[in-house]
């Protein structure tokens, strides 16, 4: 009896001991992700304060509270952080369209302002990161890039230009939209919301007013009228 007793105590032990340690691990995990997530805002706070050139890998570090030899332990260099950035970003974009293509097959209503809707969530939920990508994009930044980088942006890219194509051609088919190539409609309409993005981008820079919101809503009206069937 008393055997079986401390046989039973024990396997608590070895039980309890076990979930201390997965316990240990999950923390370890969570503080993990939490100083990768600082190390990329950190990034995005320096870009939009001091511009791509000026940010350095020190200040990167000095923003996330982080040691440089820390900051080393998760990105080798400051583009790779930038990239992290934003593929995560873009990550959310794929999602909200991915979420929309779904939708639009049980009724194709609407389609290109709900897509334009989900355009604007995906600027407004981050527009620092979502103009980051706009400079990172650039052809003279995309071939100093390194393949593995220049890799992860395209992964991240494709997925997303596969399900806006698809979004297209379901419109297309529906008789939303005009018949025409969905490729090719899907680049109109996305490089018609980016262009506008960059022009008011631009003029803030300068100083001038901005009309990015004014300007959205007569784009959507002057595309609605220019793909109708």
């Amino acid at each position: 009896m008393a055997s079986g007793l401390w046989t039973g105590l024990a396997s608590k032990e070895r039980r309890g001991g076990r979930c201390s340690r997965m316990g240990i691990q999950e923390r370890r995990a969570r503080e993990k992700e939490g100083r990768r997530e600082a190390i990329l805002r950190a990034a995005i706070e320096a870009y939009v304060e001091e511009g791509y050139h000026a940010t350095t890998m020190e200040k990167i570090a000095e923003r996330a509270e982080l040691s440089r030899a820390t900051l080393y332990l998760y990105f080798k260099t400051k583009d790779e952080i930038f990239v992290h950035a934003i593929t995560a970003h873009s990550g959310y974009f794929g999602d909200l369209l991915e979420d929309l293509s779904v939708r639009c097959r049980s009724g194709a209503q609407d389609l290109l302002t709900r897509l334009w809707d989900a355009f604007q969530a995906f600027y407004r939920s981050d527009p620092a990161t979502f103009n980051a990508t706009l400079y990172f994009h650039q052809e003279e930044i995309l071939r100093r890039l390194p393949p593995e980088l220049r890799r992860l942006l395209d992964r991240s890219g494709t997925r997303n230009y596969r399900f806006l194509c698809a979004i297209m051609e379901q419109g297309v088919r529906a008789g939303v939209f005009r018949q025409c190539d969905p490729r090719t409609l899907a680049e109109f309409v996305w490089t018609t919301f980016l262009g506008i993005v960059h022009l008011e981008n631009s003029k803030r820079a300068m100083g001038r007013k901005n009309h990015l919101e004014t300007t959205w809503e007569l784009a959507l009206e002057v595309l609605g009228k220019g793909t109708a069937p």
